[in-house]
């Protein structure tokens, strides 16, 4: 799988290359296929004057492939064709999309990608119309529409605007849909099928890891937003709508997508830092989004938390987990902070630059 990706990452570079409106190194056009497809949402390139019309397109697709997933998006071929899946790739697939066993997954499989594609395409209808008058162009609005939709649901940050989503900052139509897009890309694809089925009886209680992720993700966007709000407050030139939109709007975005509706270089150091935090975290298992998790992090302050109060199990919404699953957590908790703070150390040795800029 991870062949077919760099296979995906290099064809992306060549195209991007190609596609340009003025001379660009490769190793930009590299970096920005890399970005899209593993929608980590970085930039080189100013995606609006840099990339012609194909080179969007080219951007956009790579986020597709990345988000929904590369295998995701074969099996679905192959699924379509009635060609039967081999226990392998059953696992992997169980495994990528966070699904419980492997009673179901195709039917699962089947279901989910148009149940994507609908959210996306509702997304773009209602992000059309603020975009039309911003753009003044039915085409123009139409292609930007259908990119912010499907950036925002897979969480990947790329915007068609040089300023990002600066100039949408006191919209609250493009703000609110754009954090729906990146929650419901958050949240995973799992629980986003979980929820449908609940809603039409067909399940009669939720899981615990849909409760989890709930409860999770609700936490983490208020207590971002109310870090944030004392340090926004101080923009002067922001009406009190902008200052309380922009804290509720980066508190979701800078967890797993990466918009922005202000300049972040303005804000405080306590502030980016918050934001760091929030992007350690990212998105739940089997979403669109990095990070180590939203279950993780959960799993690591319960054992915390636990150990604190003397209490040998971790025990969730009346259920005890397993000491693997708590194992797993502390893991990957413990290589992710390692790993970023090694790299952070490593740029601000190379590159000059001080540790904070280096950990964002």
């Amino acid at each position: 799988m991870l062949t077919s990706y760099l296979v995906v990452i290099l064809i992306g570079s060549v195209l991007i290359y190609l596609s340009t409106t003025r001379p660009i190194s490769y190793l930009d056009a590299l970096f920005t296929a890399t970005s899209a497809t593993t929608v980590t949402g970085l930039v080189v390139l100013d995606t609006e004057k840099d990339l012609n019309f194909f080179g969007k397109v080219v951007v956009l697709a790579l986020i597709q492939i990345g988000g929904l997933g590369y295998m995701t998006l074969t099996t679905y071929f192959f699924i379509s064709l009635r060609k039967r899946l081999g226990l392998r790739d059953r696992l992997m697939l169980a495994e990528s999309f966070n699904y419980p066993g492997m009673h179901g997954l195709v039917r699962f499989i089947k279901r989910i990608i148009p149940i994507v594609f609908f959210i996306e395409f509702l997304g773009m209808l209602a992000l059309f119309p603020p975009f039309l008058f911003k753009l003044r162009d039915p085409a123009n609005a139409f292609f930007a529409s259908l990119f912010h939709s499907v950036s925002a649901f897979n969480n990947a940050g790329f915007s068609t605007f040089s300023d990002n989503l600066m100039g949408f900052r006191g919209d609250l139509w493009v703000n609110v849909v754009i954090s729906l897009l990146i929650v419901l890309g958050g949240i995973g694809f799992y629980t986003i099928y979980e929820l449908i089925l609940y809603r039409r009886g067909e399940l009669r209680r939720l899981s615990t890891h849909t409760k989890l992720v709930f409860l999770s993700s609700i936490l983490l966007i208020l207590s971002g937003f109310f870090v944030l709000l004392p340090d926004l407050w101080r923009f002067r030139e922001f009406t009190v709508g902008e200052r309380l939109m922009a804290s509720l709007f980066h508190s979701i975005s800078a967890r797993t997508a990466g918009f922005n509706t202000i300049d972040i270089g303005k804000l405080s150091e306590a502030s980016q830092f918050v934001l760091i935090n929030l992007m350690f975290v990212g998105a739940s298992p089997g979403g669109t989004g990095g990070g180590i998790k939203t279950i993780t992090a959960v799993v690591v302050f319960l054992a915390v938390f636990s150990y604190i109060r003397g209490r040998p199990e971790v025990v969730v919404f009346g259920r005890r987990l397993i000491d693997a699953q708590v194992h797993r957590a502390m893991v990957i908790f413990s290589l992710a902070f390692a790993y970023n703070t090694f790299m952070a150390i490593i740029l601000t040795e190379l590159e000059g630059i001080k540790l904070l800029p280096a950990l964002f």
